[in-house]
């Protein structure tokens, strides 16, 4: 009995689902933001909304630390990396396990109390501006960067409060993270497309393809 060759093939279920079926970017992208069919639009990650992303205190969106840097880290130049606190591939990461909070401690020694000075955690700079983006947000422009004690890379700003709350997010729910950026680009000395600042898309999952961007109904 005649019997084919082997195969040299994983079963369907071992194939990474990225893939066999690429994400699809939001639909509302590329028409809202006249992009080139040629300028790609990176999916970084997907992450679920945390009560630190919605806190008014914290002021600030965490983006999962893999997304950034296996996925957003090859759109940006050294230049950009430095200015958002982002290492270099290849550089090493040594994670802090803990962090002591900015407080004032009284110490005894020998039958005095004397008082410590305050400790001051390390404060993150002004970081790499970006344009946040969501359909129901519009657009606003904040700034990358990375808390020095715990790695983790945040989007924070003046106005950060008013657009969160303004893309309906409730706590749990689930957003994809995308991001494109224009590169200058030169034809026999003509500027043809002008650099662009990193552009950030927070998509709520279920609700990808509104009408225009900034008009969608808010669903909270």
């Amino acid at each position: 009995m005649f019997l084919a060759p082997p195969v040299d093939a994983a079963p369907i279920n071992a194939v990474p689902l990225s893939a066999v079926a690429p994400r699809a970017e939001p639909a509302w992208i590329r028409s809202h933001f006249g992009l080139r069919l040629d300028l790609t639009v990176t999916f970084i990650d997907e992450k679920v909304v945390t009560a630190t992303d919605l806190d008014l205190q914290k002021n600030q969106f965490r983006l999962p630390t893999a997304g950034v840097l296996y996925s957003l880290r090859p759109l940006l130049s050294p230049e950009e990396l430095d200015a958002a606190s982002i290492p270099r591939d290849g550089a090493k990461v040594v994670p802090r396990l803990s962090r002591s909070p900015p407080i004032e401690e009284e110490e005894v020694q020998q039958g005095s109390i004397k008082k410590r000075k305050k400790k001051q955690g390390k404060k993150h700079g002004g970081g790499l501006p970006v344009v946040v983006c969501n359909v129901h947000a519009g657009t606003k422009q904040l700034q990358l960067t990375r808390w020095e004690s715990s790695h983790g890379n945040i989007i924070k700003g003046g106005g950060y409060l008013d657009f969160i709350t303004r893309c309906c997010f409730k706590e749990k729910d689930i957003v994809e993270i995308w991001a494109f950026k224009e590169r200058p680009f030169h034809l026999f000395g003509v500027d043809m497309c002008h650099a662009s600042p990193l552009y950030v898309v927070l998509a709520k999952k279920e609700q990808r393809q509104p009408a225009s961007i900034g008009m969608g109904k808010c669903t909270m």
